[in-house]
């Protein structure tokens, strides 16, 4: 494979799908292909079938490799949106004797993710939300001078059983995990204007068996929430009519609508049983869309609840992506019950002028924010590996609170035993 080549796995709740690209110099991204299976092998973000996604990881990475006619696959990238990532404040506080630098503030970021790792916990990432350089506020702490240096960070951490059973299933394959993405910094990335995180911004990625909230203001990630339920929830919903699946989705997309009270002229759609013996059904749109709205209502109140109570203005406000933010009158739904302005996402900029239009799907959104962060991290790392590392004082520095704070981080991800069985098999 070549060296510029990148492929992103997308373990998705329906679908697991290897996309391949390379980010050419002008900046542009140039989708080189995909392939992807039906999955049921993931359910909210988390594996829970080892052995079937491996196999559907290795299927679809040979299938990419073939097809494109390139060297073996040896690592590929991932991102992760599971249902136990949860947000925490924390504060780290240093003592310095000379101007920091940028190597100093990541090895702070790493030593803030050691004292939190542990058996049970992960960080994802670990956001900065603002120095305090001697007790004064300061926006960048890079050349000043002082003595104490505080950080607050946002730290986005999940289940370890989370990130293990995604790269056990990828390792089954001899693929190394090369990245692992926070997925909606991943859609960030691809959809958001830097403007647009200053001002306070808030996507809503909708997913199969997820549906996600990350809010940006000033520059950095300030709000996440993952839901458990998505599209596919839907989709089951009105397959209790008595259709199957295929069908349900079928109607949901062609004829779905997300406010009711916007079928102005219902029309009754006739959908084969799903038992051949009996007469089709008769759904009317307008039944249709109670069905979906119920379900939407659902899946959103969270999220619009926390969405309310942010104390900043979301200037920019709601951004949408995510193959269910396809669902009509979706952006009607949203302004209605938040008063702001909604728009679908959008990555199409990013793509270079060859790569196939279907890439502009808002589905293929992670994926590509994906692969742009998995390109701009390797050219960091090739830069940091000329230069000299700073070094900062020994752990000793930190407060005695955050390691108060470690002990209790056990205890956050107390799975139950139907959980851990599944992943022992």
């Amino acid at each position: 494979m070549s060296k510029n080549t990148i492929v992103h796995i997308d373990l998705g709740g329906s679908h697991i799908t290897a996309l391949a690209g390379i980010v050419l110099d002008s900046g542009e991204l140039k989708i080189l292909g995909e392939q992807t299976r039906a999955s049921d092998d993931v359910k909210s973000g988390i594996v829970e079938k080892i052995s079937g996604a491996a196999y559907k990881i290795n299927e679809t990475t040979k299938l990419l490799q073939n097809a494109l006619r390139i060297d073996p696959i040896t690592s590929v990238s991932i991102t992760v949106n599971a249902k136990s990532m949860k947000q925490i404040p924390y504060t780290l506080k240093a003592n310095i004797r000379k101007p920091v630098t940028e190597g100093m503030l990541k090895e702070l970021e790493k030593e803030c993710k050691q004292e939190i790792k542990n058996e049970k916990t992960n960080v994802i990432e670990c956001i900065p939300l603002a120095y305090y350089m001697d007790g004064k506020r300061i926006t960048d702490p890079i050349g000043q001078k002082g003595y104490n240096l505080r950080t607050d960070y946002n730290l986005i951490v999940c289940n370890s059983l989370v990130t293990e059973t995604i790269e056990r299933s990828i390792e089954r394959t001899g693929i190394a995990v090369d990245y692992i993405h926070l997925g909606m910094e991943a859609i960030a990335t691809a959809v958001l204007e830097e403007d647009d995180r200053e001002k306070g911004c808030a996507i809503i990625s909708f997913g199969s068996t997820t549906t996600t909230l990350a809010v940006y203001h000033e520059g950095v990630l300030q709000e996440l929430m993952v839901v458990p339920f998505g599209g596919y929830n839907i989709t089951k919903d009105i397959e209790e009519l008595g259709i199957s699946f295929s069908n349900a989705e079928l109607l949901k997309c062609k004829t779905g609508s997300a406010m009711e009270e916007l079928i102005t002229k219902p029309v009754n759609v006739q959908i084969p049983n799903v038992d051949p013996t009996r007469e089709p059904i008769l759904i009317s749109t307008k039944f249709l869309s109670t069905i979906i709205n119920a379900r939407l209502d659902e899946i959103l109140e969270p999220i619009l609840g926390q969405i309310d109570q942010i104390a900043y203005p979301l200037k920019a406000g709601i951004v949408i992506t995510g193959g269910a933010s396809k669902l009509k009158n979706l952006n009607e739904y949203l302004t209605k019950r938040t008063g702001l302005q909604v728009r679908v996402g959008s990555h199409a900029e990013w793509l270079s002028i060859d790569t196939d239009p279907k890439y502009k799907d808002p589905v293929y959104s992670q994926a590509i924010g994906a692969i742009l962060l998995t390109d701009d991290k390797k050219k960091q790392k090739g830069e940091e590996e000329k230069v000299i590392q700073s070094r900062i004082p020994s752990r000793n520095i930190f407060t005695k609170a955050g390691l108060k704070f470690k002990e209790k981080m056990n205890d956050l991800f107390d799975y139950d035993d139907i959980e851990q069985e599944k992943y022992n098999q």
